[in-house]
């Protein structure tokens, strides 16, 4: 779905469903100039840059960021937090008609090695297939890419992400059709593969989990066996789509909401694992049991989550929440929008989700924006947002 200038995307409001499409297209960065933050914008870029951009640290404490065009993927590294970026490299000389959006964008991650990977969705031979490449020379060029899909010929694929493990194994994942047989019935299915520093990524890859909503995108984090945890909107029986937590090809429902929908919410959820092995998960709904964005943690796993806490303004859009664990500090990130502007809203706890300081609000504009999305670099958090028309921001949490 096409995001639209927040003046736009407010007209057509009439029902609470598109209240809630509309959250997820009113997204926005700041005028403001917090201590310490740091701007870039796209002059340089050959076709001005793109809005949905990933960023990512490395060990070194680079910061690394992946930035669609309309036919060509760029990287770029800052080492000032953001405040000015090394000439963008293309991932892909040749030119692709490249497929990106808030859910669907562009993924980086760096391993222990220093080496670096991307993922993105292009067209291929079907409407849609994810695109894998590696760099071997710290960023100075990248490998001709390729799908990452061993069926990508057969299926489409999109919305791939990247995860690196503390131990530096990275992981890519992304939603696949290769299994859908009767396409009067909504539902993808996740498939898995990892990375190798030399040959990109396994040839093979293995199927996670079936039946998740198809624009959804999906959230992951490590738990404290350093195994790989996701966190997903699945489609329940009578058509609901509530959460589910996926790990060693296990999955359970976690949310109980109750959102019976045949459309596409567009809402992926977040995760985050502390190192005591909390889980923390945010996520929106408009569902039977409650609306808006929530919160809630789990001391045993994911088997049991404490209340959903609400947070955020319902008048104001709340949308797109991320959250990020770092020790018992806990930050929750997300828009909201009033009509004329979107803010981006910042909340914390320092006790591990059991109470919160009050919301605040650390940026805000009126021009269309991207998703706000949490990042860690040695003890320090920062939120990674993009905007139209004030370029890059990387903004430190206080």
């Amino acid at each position: 779905m096409a995001l639209q200038p927040p003046k736009q995307a407010l007209a057509g409001h009439r029902s609470l469903l598109l209240i809630a499409v509309l959250a997820i297209t009113a997204c926005s960065t700041s005028h403001q100039h917090p201590p310490n933050a740091g701007a870039a914008d796209y002059q340089h870029y050959p076709a001005g840059g793109g809005l949905f951009v990933s960023a990512t640290f490395a060990p070194d404490g680079k910061l690394w960021r992946v930035v669609p065009e309309k036919q060509h993927v760029y990287v770029d590294y800052s080492t000032d937090l953001g405040k000015s970026f090394s000439p963008p490299v293309p991932v892909n000389p040749e030119p692709q008609t490249i497929k990106a959006s808030g859910e669907n964008r562009p993924d980086i991650a760096v391993d222990g090695t220093g080496r670096i990977y991307v993922l993105y969705a292009a067209e291929g031979t079907q409407p849609s297939a994810v695109y894998a490449s590696v760099s071997n020379d710290n960023g100075q060029s990248f490998a001709p890419p390729m799908p990452v899909s061993d069926k990508a010929s057969e299926a489409n694929t999109y919305q791939g992400q990247l995860a690196t493990s503390p131990a530096g194994q990275v992981y890519a994942f992304w939603h696949d059709e290769r299994d859908r047989t009767d396409w009067k019935q909504a539902g993808n299915a996740i498939y898995l593969t990892t990375g190798n520093s030399q040959a990109g990524f396994r040839p093979i890859a293995e199927k996670l989990a079936d039946t998740l909503c198809d624009c959804c995108r999906i959230a992951s984090a490590f738990d404290t066996d350093g195994q790989p945890v996701w966190l997903a909107r699945f489609i329940y029986q009578g058509r609901i789509r509530d959460h589910g937590l996926i790990k060693a090809h296990k999955n359970w429902r976690v949310t109980f909401d109750d959102w019976e929908i045949e459309a596409c919410p567009e809402q992926g959820p977040a995760l985050a694992i502390s190192d005591d092995g909390r889980y923390h998960i945010a996520w929106f709904t408009q569902g039977t049991a409650r609306q808006g964005v929530f919160y809630a943690f789990s001391g045993d796993k994911g088997g049991h989550f404490s209340t959903p806490l609400p947070f955020g303004n319902p008048e104001k859009l709340p949308a797109h929440p991320d959250v990020i664990a770092l020790g018992q500090q806990v930050a929750l990130a997300w828009t909201e929008f009033d009509g004329n502007q979107t803010q981006l809203m910042l909340m914390q706890s320092r006790d591990g989700g059991q109470t919160w300081q009050a919301a605040k609000a650390i940026a805000s504009s009126t021009a269309e924006t991207d998703f706000p999305l949490l990042l860690q670099h040695r003890q320090r958090l920062f939120v990674s947002w993009n905007s139209k028309n004030e370029g890059y921001r990387l903004i430190p949490v206080q």
